[in-house]
């Protein structure tokens, strides 16, 4: 046990000699290899606790120097001066690399985020980096770079002693913010949803609803004949487009002796058997008998509910027994 804990104190201090290591242990790199631009934060003053700094460097360094990528800083690590911390810790670290026959590019994104704060404003700075360096044809021979320090200022929350906040209306100083990105996102996938759930319902439940690819051969009959004028002439060719229709759905003749072949193809029609069993009743006596018995007004708004009723089974959507009535 005891070797166990004297292996994880070595280890540990291993890593804060790594991370603490002594900048004057390789030399500066000859001036003219390394070009740096900086894009330091617009904002210099007014920071506070969970504030966050972005800090983006631009690296250009000439061949035959490479940097040595492993000394670049490590997110986590809480930034330190004389030993002390700076409350100051590194939370995002990133780079991008371009490489041409003369010159390596690098671009590294840097965020810090603030954990330290006071009564009164007091600076606050990240300290200087150093990146290592090395030629490939020497490489026991090490030298170092150095990225300039960013200081700001760490300002409190209030007014040492005041306790109404109004009262220090500073336009330094703004509001903790959350982050509401990830809530938008699940309120607009909700949304939409919720749309797609109304959009289904409505046209589960609606006689009236319309869906590509689901109205065939009665709506057609029904958009044509529904506003027409109910004459002799119009009333046969209702009943001629219905039978087309019908003879359309099953790809062959229908009659009521082979209507068992229409149920067993589109189960739904099987609701409004009385209905078809009755339209056949009126289209042999239209076309076969001489004198039939008929009224031409009823007769004709009758078909047009069967042809709503024949539209609604064919899209399968289940025909309210109220509404099937007898002529």
């Amino acid at each position: 046990m005891r070797k166990l804990v004297l292996v994880c104190l070595l280890f540990s201090l291993s890593l804060n000699v790594f991370a603490f290591e002594d900048p004057k242990k390789y030399p500066d790199i000859e001036e003219g290899y390394v070009e740096i631009v900086i894009d330091e934060p617009q904002q210099k003053v007014g920071y506070t606790v969970g504030d966050l700094i972005n800090r983006t460097i631009h690296l250009s360094i000439k061949k035959p120097y490479e940097l040595i990528e492993e000394s670049l800083p490590i997110v986590g690590y809480e930034k330190r001066y004389r030993g002390q911390l700076l409350g100051m810790d590194l939370r995002r670290s990133g780079f991008e690399k371009k490489e041409s026959e003369e010159v390596t590019s690098y671009t590294i994104k840097l965020q810090y985020q603030i954990f330290t704060n006071n009564v009164v404003a007091k600076p606050a700075f990240i300290t200087a980096d150093y990146y290592r360096l090395m030629n490939p044809a020497e490489p026991e021979k090490i030298v170092k770079f150095r990225v300039p320090e960013l200081t700001v200022a760490v300002s409190p929350i209030a007014i040492f002693g005041d306790v109404k906040i109004e009262n220090d209306m500073s336009d330094y100083r703004g509001p903790l913010l959350m982050d509401t990105t990830s809530a938008y996102k699940k309120i607009n996938i909700a949304f939409m949803l919720l749309l797609a759930a109304l959009f289904t319902l409505v046209y589960i439940y609606s006689r009236f609803s319309w869906v590509p690819r689901q109205n065939k051969f009665f709506n057609r009959v029904y958009q044509q004949f529904k506003k027409k004028k109910p004459t002799d002439d119009n009333l046969e060719d209702f009943l001629k487009a219905l039978h087309h229709a019908f003879d359309r759905t099953l790809d062959q003749t229908l009659f009521l002796e082979n209507d068992h072949m229409l149920y067993q193809q589109n189960g739904t029609f099987k609701n409004i058997k009385k209905e078809i069993t009755q339209f056949f009743q009126i289209s042999r006596a239209i076309f076969f008998e001489k004198n039939p018995k008929k009224d031409l007004e009823k007769t004709y708004q009758w078909l047009i509910q069967f042809a709503l009723h024949c539209r609604m089974s064919e899209r399968k959507l289940i025909v309210d027994k109220a509404d099937i009535k007898g002529l």
